[in-house]
């Protein structure tokens, strides 16, 4: 990505979907932050892009994880473990 990118005050589409995405994964500074709500603020398929991975993140925090399961088919028909 280039300096002018970094630097301009409304960021691309491109951009904020990188910020939503990254967003997930760490904290955002200030200025990644307001770029991002500034852009969400005119652009309805960017907010829309945000509620979605907003969504999905709700979903896979209260998805159970069953760290305890023994190894074993996934398939509840392949009783030998075996395809």
């Amino acid at each position: 990505m280039t300096d002018t990118h970094k630097t301009r005050l409304k960021p691309t589409c491109r951009e904020v979907h990188r910020l939503v995405s990254e967003g997930l994964d760490r904290e955002l500074s200030l200025v990644e932050r307001t770029r991002m709500r500034l852009h969400l603020m005119v652009c309805d398929a960017c907010t829309r892009f945000n509620g979605q991975m907003s969504l999905l993140r709700k979903a896979m925090r209260g998805f159970p994880l069953d760290m305890d399961a023994p190894p074993g088919p996934t398939n509840p028909s392949d009783k030998d473990g075996q395809p």
